[in-house]
């Protein structure tokens, strides 16, 4: 195409124009530009602007013309843009470089007045900008005659002038030698593009397909040229020839674009079928019935977007509703688990109002469980099974529980009656039915609580480990359960959307028994958990920790973890829960220590000022500049360290090299 021609003799003419001066560079660029045959049909306009500003220069441009603009800033401009609109903004043209000099090239449909829009995009100072017809752009304007596109209704299939498309129709189209003024998110590179305009008189469910010859791509605007207004993108559906959009539209004007993947072109068919939506209240009336305890099973598939929600992208794919009766105030839980497909579960006290939204959850530790809870008032309420925006559909299971807002039907539920539990083993927690009855000193007043018996026949370390948490809350360790003044250790208990969050609380236990409590940090944070407690016998520990070698600055050690066993852990390396080694470090004065270990797995370092307790940690590292390199620099007081060689989570294992230097701090 003649712009990228021209795009290739403009940095040659501005590279040969030297200087930060305007007037060479735009005589160098006049030559390129009259050399391709093109003639300057518009006044050169001088000015300066700040960063961020813009100008606006009227022009009155002829169909069947091509013209491209050229805007070239002085040496404190970074980034100048310019671009091409019509009535309304509607743009026709852009710069797609990010230089202080900038072109954009338009062929209008109609003969009118525009307006050429220059903008500081970076940096400031001064611009000259005018524009050059005729030569190669003719080519370009006669590929746009020639070559209409069938089943198209008017324009030349840009913003400025996009072809109309009857709903309901296939249109076969081409996207050879036309223009490259945007990119959808799905499709990135500088493929040219046609784009439709279509109306809908009402709301409904509207499905888009794209069959190419080239790797195509669609997307749907509310708004041409304004990707902020993207409803939905899709580049392959099943394969590189065929795209696909399934969505819900409201009345109105929507532009279709038709893209390809990086530069790929060429020709396609287009349609757009609409299947006409029951009125919302239609679809509420209708809602499943939900009984609290009673799980159903259901599939999206085949269904349509009736609702949306704030999370899951908007939550614009095929759902189901359901209603829920609620006799008293209660805690609600409700879950969500699907088998295929990525599901979204939201609430709502009104089922046509998108405003009553009470919660909305996406991922629940995986995209296959949705959890959502809260407190709720005696009404009707509806839950709605539905999916992450896009095509994500199929079966699903779906169920709600509602419990006194007072709890105490919970196991666990006071210090007389603790639940029990197996070291080792993991188990759930659930505080769904518990009621209130006790704080720890890092949170957990106001909400429901449960009690485990915890007995330690040996000193121990203590490691309680919680994953795939319902509600945000604490967890601590009392000597005497309903004593707050001999708690041992309090911990927060982590949510965090879709990521695998884990909390881990650590203490050093005398033989006895104890009680282990899970708490909420607030009153609506209630539900279930999954724990693990381990306790690790120290009198082995220590006995290693007495035998540990002795690290001498200046002289390396080689050594295997393989076959070793797993017995500290650390604040980095994932926990560091792989088979360990340990070594001492002993000094005389104030030192700065480094110890570095390279290792032919991901390895990790910590330091310890007490072997046998985890909570004396000075420091840790995973990857030091790689992850078979750890490194730790700190300044340590005259005393006994301890060194542990590890690894990444569980299973880093093998041979490793561990050097120690001191110097002066």
């Amino acid at each position: 195409m003649h712009r990228f021609k021209f795009h290739h003799a403009l940095v040659l003419a501005v590279a040969c124009g030297g200087g930060s001066q305007l007037e060479p560079r735009f005589v160098a660029v006049h030559n390129a530009m009259s050399a391709m045959g093109m003639a300057q049909s518009g006044p050169i306009s001088e000015g300066s602007l700040g960063e961020g500003n813009e100008a606006r220069f009227d022009v009155h441009l002829e169909a069947g013309q091509c013209y491209t603009i050229v805007a070239l800033g002085s040496g404190g401009v970074r980034d100048i843009d310019v671009r091409v609109v019509g009535a309304g903004d509607d743009e026709l043209g852009r710069d797609v470089t990010h230089d202080r000099q900038a072109a954009a090239q338009v062929c209008p449909g109609r003969s009118g007045d525009f307006q050429i829009v220059l903008q500081m995009v970076d940096g400031s100072g001064g611009y000259l900008v005018t524009y050059w017809s005729g030569g190669g752009s003719r080519g370009i304007s006669r590929v746009a005659r020639n070559h209409p596109i069938p089943g198209a209704v008017g324009g030349e299939g840009t913003c400025g002038d996009p072809l109309d498309l009857a709903l309901g129709q296939s249109v076969h189209g081409e996207t050879t030698g036309a223009q490259n003024m945007m990119t959808g998110p799905c499709a990135s590179g500088n493929a040219p593009e046609r784009v439709y305009r279509f109306e809908m008189d009402q709301r409904a469910q509207v499905t888009v397909s794209l069959t190419s010859s080239y790797d195509g791509a669609i997307y749907l605007l509310r708004e041409c040229g304004q990707l902020n207004t993207l409803i939905e993108c899709n580049d392959d559906n099943p394969d590189t020839s065929h795209s696909r959009i399934d969505t819900m539209l409201e009345p109105g004007t929507y532009y279709l674009v038709v893209d390809g993947y990086g530069d790929a072109s060429g020709s396609y068919d287009v349609a757009v079928s609409v299947s006409p939506m029951q009125a919302l209240g239609q679809v509420c009336g209708g809602a499943t019935a939900l009984s609290p305890g009673q799980q159903l099973s259901g599939t999206t598939v085949g269904a349509v977007d009736y609702f949306q929600a704030t999370c899951a992208g908007g939550a614009r794919a095929p759902d189901q509703v359901y209603s829920l009766q609620v006799s008293q105030r209660s805690r609600l839980r409700a879950r969500l688990d699907t088998n295929t497909h990525d599901g979204a579960l939201y609430l709502r006290s009104t089922c046509d109002d998108t405003t009553s939204e009470i919660a909305c959850n996406d991922d629940f530790g995986d995209t296959r469980r949705s959890r959502v809870s809260a407190i709720v008032d005696p009404g009707e309420y509806f839950l709605y099974a539905d999916g992450y925006t896009g095509t994500n559909a199929g079966t699903f299971d779906i169920r709600a529980d509602l419990a006194s807002v007072q709890g105490g039907n919970a196991a666990g539920e006071t210090c007389a009656t603790p639940a029990r539990l197996n070291a080792g083993a993991a188990f759930e927690v659930d505080t769904f039915e518990a009621s209130d009855d006790m704080a720890g000193s890092c949170g957990g007043g106001g909400a429901a609580d449960v009690v485990y018996d915890l007995n330690v026949t040996a000193r121990s370390q203590l490691r309680v480990n919680v994953r795939d948490s319902e509600f945000a809350g604490v967890m601590y360790v009392r000597r005497t359960c309903a004593d707050t003044n001999t708690e041992v250790a309090c911990q927060p208990i982590q949510i965090n959307g879709n990521s695998a969050t884990e909390s881990t609380l650590e203490a050093t236990l005398q033989p006895g028994r104890y009680a282990l409590v899970f708490d909420g940090s607030r009153p609506d944070a209630f539900g279930a958990a999954t724990a693990q407690v381990e306790l690790s016998d120290l009198q082995a520990v220590e006995r290693m920790c007495r035998r540990a070698p002795l690290l001498r600055p200046g002289r390396t050690i080689n050594g295997d973890t393989t076959g070793e066993t797993d017995d500290f852990r650390a604040t980095c390396a994932g926990g560091a829960q792989s088979n360990d080694e340990v070594y001492r470090i002993r000094l005389t004065r104030r030192m700065q220590v480094r110890v570095t270990m390279t290792s032919d797995f991901d390895g990790a370092l910590h330091l310890r000022r007490d072997c046998a307790d985890a909570s004396t940690e000075v420091a840790c590292n995973d990857d030091h500049e790689n992850n078979r390199t750890s490194r730790i620099d700190t300044t340590l007081d005259p005393g006994t360290y301890f060194v542990v060689v590890d690894g990444f989570r569980t299973g880093s294992q093998g041979t490793y090299s561990l050097q120690l230097e001191t110097s002066n701090p």
